[in-house]
């Protein structure tokens, strides 16, 4: 597609589309606080993990916040968005994996140990969303 001068990183192949799933869209309008209440709203979660879900909605919080009069160019704000729907479909998909783990047919110890390795997976996708949101240009704090 022929683009206007400066416009060419709209071709770039690090954007990525993510259709968002019925259940994140509500109760609230932003995905990732749905996905956190999801997950807060999990009986087998652990602190930990909590702990690192109330970062995750601090750290994309944040991105949010500009000084008066400090916008973002149209490009700087696709960039980030782009990072930010990368990084919650990476994590709504770990947290499927640790939701249904539990159902799983097998002997309890063997589930057991499902649990535990997608826990730390989430864990894991949890850490690097929070990383990748705090190392976004624009927040204030």
């Amino acid at each position: 597609m022929n683009r206007p001068e400066g416009w060419e990183w709209l071709d770039d192949d690090r954007r990525e589309r993510w259709d968002v799933p019925e259940s994140l869209r509500g109760p609230a309008a932003s995905t990732p606080v749905n996905l956190a209440v999801a997950m807060l709203s999990c009986d087998f979660l652990g602190h930990e993990l909590c702990v690192l879900v109330g970062r995750f909605v601090t750290e994309h919080a944040q991105v949010y916040l500009r000084p008066p009069g400090k916008g973002l160019t149209f490009r700087e704000q696709s960039l980030i968005s782009d990072v930010l729907t990368r990084h919650t479909r990476r994590t709504f998909e770990a947290w499927e994996r640790f939701r249904v783990s539990p159902e799983q047919e097998g002997p309890a110890p063997e589930v057991r140990r499902l649990v535990q390795k997608n826990r730390e997976l989430l864990a894991t996708e949890l850490e690097e969303a929070i990383q990748a949101f705090a190392g976004l240009p624009g927040s204030v704090l």
